[in-house]
């Protein structure tokens, strides 16, 4: 795994896909700190594709069986209109 400055990466682009290409990474800096990664597109993560849950089914759910609720028994607060 090779490791490269923001300011290098420009100079050396070239170099570092040929680097990935072969199978290895390369880590991006700034300051000194790892801000990027570069990877070969088969090892890349892809965003899961499992359906998301809807709103509708979600609130289907709820409230759970046996849940109480109690009302505040406190006095709402006066409102001038």
């Amino acid at each position: 795994m090779a490791t490269i400055s923001v300011r290098d990466v420009n100079t050396d682009l070239s170099e570092l896909v040929d680097e990935v290409i072969k199978g290895g990474t390369v880590t991006i800096t700034r300051d000194g700190k790892p801000v990027a990664t570069l990877v070969p597109v088969e090892s890349a993560e892809t965003p899961d594709q499992s359906p998301r849950p809807n709103l509708v089914d979600f609130l289907k759910t709820f409230p759970e069986p046996g849940m109480v609720f109690e009302r505040n028994p406190s006095p709402s607060r006066d409102v001038d209109l």
